[in-house]
């Protein structure tokens, strides 16, 4: 971290990954370039200018790669000679630093942070803007240089607008949340029926369930709903079955539900405590999992990722703290791993993932308007080429203790231009 906060502090930032490496050491150069490329940086030949290298070859050197249209920083690596002085070379790089328009990091050797030497000239004891800063070994100055350029790239990406959203009805979701709480001041579950009636106000859809717990009452959901429809377990322990074995689909009439149900009852441990509901079909599609949570430390917080096995057992989930912007929505649902299953994948149906990005936006606005909504999980949302249907949720509320302290801190402005990483 103070590696990279003092490169920040006195260097400007590059514009791009491709990297310039010189020095007067062949084996350190080739330890920088292959700490460059594995750092994610792209990497030109390495300029070794050999042991007996002058000042001037140093800035010869340099001057061509800040001019050069091919590189966007440069790294370089000087090992002092026996019986010489480093002095001349770091004037050099000092003054190359303060006038240079692409951050220059080096390694000296035995020198650490930004020494005397290295300083812009002028600077003062803090070692002011411009000055090269130096690291132990060059490992660590790629490693800093990479996390820069990743910084870089994030402040050119377009921040995106803050949507508003106009078929909201705040005040009915505040209401709703208030009767729950003067109910339970300790903080409840919220019920399916409370979970349709929040998530509508917000424009959100959530299906309709009927629990059930004979075959008969089966039966009657089936028919009141109009057939075509899915019987299906809702405990927590066999809802994220991977091999779905807890869900009977397409069920059209008594027989089928019937059969239906003494076929879940024999597969199903403990059906008494299955928490067994009927539901319409809906269309194919990808099954995703939209979830939020109060965090004490970094408040409102949603997630985003494929429904069972990629989110729950390898982490493949992105991550952003509301408020949020269109241009997050659209992050959010491109950057998980498991993003190709949504676009298409060997020859899958492509999602409409405008509606998909919708959802957060709209899953984000509740959070963020509503703290006491602690945990609001969209668990199980279905997106295909025609949509997406959200089939089923879970969620909590609780009194918090405080008003939240970090509202202005979510949405700090980022700085105005890449020159300048510290205004704004």
């Amino acid at each position: 971290m103070l590696d990279v906060a003092q490169l920040l502090a006195h260097q400007p930032l590059p514009r791009g990954p491709r990297v310039a490496v010189l020095g007067n050491s062949a084996a350190w150069a080739l330890l920088a370039a292959d700490a460059a490329s594995t750092a994610g940086l792209r990497v030109g030949e390495p300029v070794v200018l050999g042991g007996a290298a002058t000042a001037d070859d140093f800035a010869v050197a340099l001057d061509d790669a800040v001019a050069s249209s091919e590189f966007d920083a440069v790294v370089v690596v000087y090992l002092p000679p026996l019986g010489g002085t480093a002095e001349p070379v770091a004037a050099v790089l000092a003054a190359t630093g303060a006038q240079s328009e692409k951050p220059i990091v080096s390694t000296f050797l035995g020198d650490e942070g930004v020494p005397p030497l290295l300083r812009a000239p002028g600077a003062d004891q803090a070692a002011g803007r411009g000055s090269v800063p130096s690291y132990v070994a060059p490992e660590a100055a790629a490693r800093a240089l990479a996390r820069v350029v990743d910084y870089a790239s994030w402040l050119s990406r377009p921040v995106g607008e803050l949507r508003v959203l106009e078929d909201v009805d705040v005040d009915g979701a505040r209401l709703l949340v208030s009767a729950v709480l003067g109910a339970a001041p300790e903080g409840a579950e919220l019920t399916y029926d409370q979970l349709r009636e929040l998530l509508g106000a917000y424009g959100v859809d959530l299906w309709r369930q009927i629990l059930v717990d004979n075959v008969e009452a089966a039966v009657a959901a089936g028919a009141e709903l109009g057939w075509d429809v899915v019987l299906k377990a809702t405990a927590p322990h066999l809802r994220g079955r991977p091999d779905l074995a807890h869900v009977w689909r397409s069920i059209d009439d008594a027989a089928q539900m019937t059969d239906a149900w003494q076929s879940l009852q024999a597969l199903i441990d403990q059906p008494a405590a299955a928490g067994f509901v009927v539901q319409s079909m809906s269309k194919p599609g990808v099954p995703l999992s939209l979830e939020s949570v109060e965090d004490p430390l970094f408040g409102p917080i949603v997630s985003f990722g494929v429904q069972g096995v990629p989110s729950a057992l390898l982490g493949d989930r992105s991550y952003r703290i509301p408020p949020i912007t269109d241009v997050d929505a659209a992050a959010m649902v491109r950057e998980i791993k498991s993003a190709p299953l949504l676009l298409g994948y060997r020859g899958g149906e492509i999602v409409d993932v405008t509606v998909v990005e919708d959802l957060l936006l709209r899953l984000a606005a509740l959070k963020n308007d509503l703290p006491e909504v602690c945990r609001l999980n969209l668990d199980l949302v279905l997106a295909g080429a025609g949509g997406a249907s959200v089939l089923d949720a879970t969620g909590a509320v609780a009194l918090t203790p405080d008003a939240r302290s970090d509202t202005f801190v979510r949405r700090m402005s980022r700085p105005v231009g890449l020159g300048d990483p510290l205004s704004g």
